[in-house]
């Protein structure tokens, strides 16, 4: 006599029911593991970083509800083998306990038991992702090997002058107006976008580094101590730039002494004949740099208390942009700019700091300063419709930035100013003080302050309601709320203030 069915016992009908669900049931995980890639992909492929997401945002792990998406899922090579290898164990994981069952028992599959089997398979998708990475890592340890074997080769043979731009805010604006003022049109090539991981800077390489390159600038990001030490015995940079230290990140980092550690990082690594390039309007980076021996340090800034190399007096803003003289010791260039704000003169301070650095005259100057423009997303400053003037700030916003930005707002003609914003995020402990400060800050300047999702909104409302109650305070659970918002608001003449947006892990 025959060992039973392994799965079933039961009637025809059932059995087929059973059996459809299956590949129902493999389609729809697609779908949720396909989620899940998504924000483990935001997180960096971080898998403590995607556990973490996941306990503080239990509803949404479980659910992984579908919903319109602001940085897209990148299928990579990695996010296809990721889908795959967690799909098979979802299935494997829904159809190898009855077999074994039969097996080892040699009795039909409880149907009971088989249901909460696939019930937890389908709850578990962001913990079969991580079991898919962590069985592909042995793959992907190869592949960044091969990866970074080119790159590292390639960079040897066109040996380009690589600068290294860090620092808790700042970093690709600085980088980009390096990238026009460092050489002649054509000279220097920048790590794009955000790109500051050694995968990101391999990549650059691999793709677009050419024999004509003179410089590289590389952007170099980090979360923790050794990254960017990391990063550097890759590229080995001759100029370092230190932008700033602050409580970026510092959820991550977990200190403010790491934070300076892992940033400085930048300096100590230059080579004996190497330049540091510092900003000393930062008191943090002012400190370091009084500190910094063996090799040349270029002090850049406004303030000349800090004793800058590089400064720029008598600035005169205007509706076009802002007009300003730089000054490099007895040397002085009268230019001007389309950048907005103080921060943005930092950005040309230290472009102009690596230029002479690299052996470019100040005179050489003036036309790649005036050509500058604001990177994408950072205090751009964007003709709006019906005559509304818009400032988009709306990448990764940081306390001081956010101040810089306010201020910019403050100083702008126009017949109401309106601020939209979620607060400044992955402060860790100083989250709630500075989203109050900003708040405050907010409410003296703006007409109207919209505080889009729930993260930040309680710190937000307490530090706006400490000014006078004449600012509008309204609040919304989404950018797409705020913007219908704004169309019953907005009127010409009006300026908007986007200051930071929450990326889709962290909003709703």
């Amino acid at each position: 006599m025959g060992q039973p069915d392994p799965f079933f016992g039961y009637s025809f009908v059932l059995r087929t029911i059973l059996f459809a669900l299956i590949p129902a049931f493999a389609l729809w995980q697609l779908v949720r593991l396909r989620l899940a890639l998504h924000v483990f992909q935001l997180e960096g492929y971080k898998r403590d970083r995607w556990l973490a997401w996941c306990r503080a945002n239990p509803r949404r792990a479980l659910f992984l509800a579908i919903a319109p998406a602001k940085k897209p899922l990148v299928m990579t090579g990695r996010a296809r083998r990721l889908l795959v290898v967690a799909e098979v164990l979802s299935v494997l994981g829904v159809l190898l306990p009855p077999a074994a069952a039969h097996l080892i028992a040699g009795a039909p599959w409880d149907i009971i038991t088989w249901a909460l089997v696939t019930a937890l398979m389908f709850a578990g998708a962001p913990v079969v992702l991580v079991a898919a990475d962590w069985l592909l890592t042995p793959v992907q340890g190869a592949i960044n090997r091969r990866y970074g074997a080119s790159a590292r080769q390639k960079l040897a043979e066109v040996a380009p002058v690589v600068v290294g731009v860090t620092g808790s805010y700042g970093k690709t604006s600085t980088k980009f107006a390096i990238e026009r003022l460092v050489g002649p049109p054509g000279s220097a090539l920048a790590t794009p976008g955000s790109f500051n991981t050694p995968l990101g800077v391999c990549r650059t390489i691999n793709e677009n580094l050419r024999p004509h390159h003179r410089f590289f600038v590389v952007e170099m990001g980090a979360y923790g101590e050794g990254e960017i030490a990391e990063l550097c015995r890759f590229a080995s940079p001759r100029i370092g730039v230190l932008t700033s230290i602050g409580p970026a990140h510092l959820e991550r980092f977990g200190s403010m002494d790491a934070i300076r550690r892992a940033k400085y990082e930048i300096v100590r690594c230059l080579p004996p004949d190497g330049v540091a390039v510092m900003n000393v309007d930062d008191p943090e980076v002012r400190a370091l740099a009084d500190a910094t021996e063996g090799i040349e340090v270029v002090r850049y800034g406004l303030d000349g208390s800090g004793r800058p190399d590089v400064t720029a007096h008598s600035v005169e803003v205007t509706g076009g942009g802002t007009i300003l003289t730089v000054a490099a010791g007895e040397e002085e260039l009268r230019t001007g700019t389309r950048l907005l704000g103080a921060h943005a003169l930092g950005h040309i301070l230290s472009a102009v700091s690596v230029a002479l650095a690299a052996g470019r005259s100040l005179g050489e100057l003036d036309g790649p300063i005036r050509s500058l423009q604001a990177v994408e997303h950072r205090l751009q400053m964007i003709d709006g419709s019906g005559g509304v003037k818009v400032i988009d700030d709306a990448f990764n916003s940081n306390p001081e930035g956010a101040a810089a930005a306010l201020e910019v707002l403050g100083a702008m003609p126009g017949a109401r100013k309106l601020v939209v914003t979620p607060g400044i995020v992955e402060l860790g402990p100083l989250q709630r003080e500075a989203n109050e400060r900003f708040g405050e800050h907010a409410a003296r300047v703006a007409d109207t302050v919209i505080v889009v999702a729930s993260l930040n909104r309680d710190a937000i409302l307490s530090g706006a309601r400490r000014v006078d109650g004449t600012t509008n305070l309204i609040t919304v659970d989404s950018l797409a709320e705020a913007t219908e918002q704004l169309g019953r608001l907005l009127a010409p003449g009006d300026v908007v203030l986007f200051e930071n947006d929450l990326p889709d892990q962290l909003e709703g």
